[in-house]
């Protein structure tokens, strides 16, 4: 296992992660989601990944490495993706299941993706103040594609889904609708 400084210092200030729980990180940033660290890069306050749908934004929240919370967001006009107020889909929990619930989680163009919104988690709120210094890094062009690609591949019938494209965000606080 690999030693990180925790994203909410606990005791020594830091936690091991599991190697299978580094790998779904890893996979979360080469499937086209742009990576937030709010704080400093070395003990940073939160981890947060976001992949922006037309019409959601899916989220990952990491606080504390022992409880990280996912969720799919809708976008409504202008949307604080460190403040979401709604979601239509979330999970909270262990690492390693809750980030693979959200590479699972369906193309929002799928007939079973989860539609009917509910207030979002907690866990998905990154005060202002623990936000800064803020660090992004934004897909690669190949990366951008990707998890819209990957997941227009399950959609039963019309393939034209994976021609949604994936909207750049000018002000890296804000996704506009």
């Amino acid at each position: 296992m690999r030693q990180f400084p925790s994203a909410v210092p606990r005791h020594s200030g830091r936690v091991s992660l599991p190697t299978v729980v580094e790998e779904l990180l890893v996979h979360v940033v080469t499937d086209g989601f742009i990576l937030y660290c709010c704080g400093p890069k070395l003990a940073p306050n939160a981890l947060v990944a976001a992949y922006e749908w037309e019409q959601y934004v899916d989220l990952l929240t990491i606080r504390n490495f022992s409880r990280v919370t996912t969720a799919r967001v809708p976008k409504r006009g202008a949307e604080d993706i460190f403040a979401p107020e709604a979601a239509v889909w979330a999970y909270e929990g262990a690492p390693q299941q809750a980030i693979r619930a959200l590479i699972d989680l369906v193309h929002p163009a799928h007939p079973d993706a989860p539609i009917a919104e509910f207030p979002a988690p907690a866990g998905l709120h990154v005060p202002r103040s623990q936000q800064r210094p803020m660090t992004i890094w934004p897909p690669t062009l190949g990366q951008a594609r990707v998890r819209a690609d990957r997941l227009a591949t399950a959609i039963p019938g019309d393939r034209a889904v994976s021609a949604i494209a994936v909207v750049g965000i000018e002000d890296p606080r804000l996704i506009a609708g």
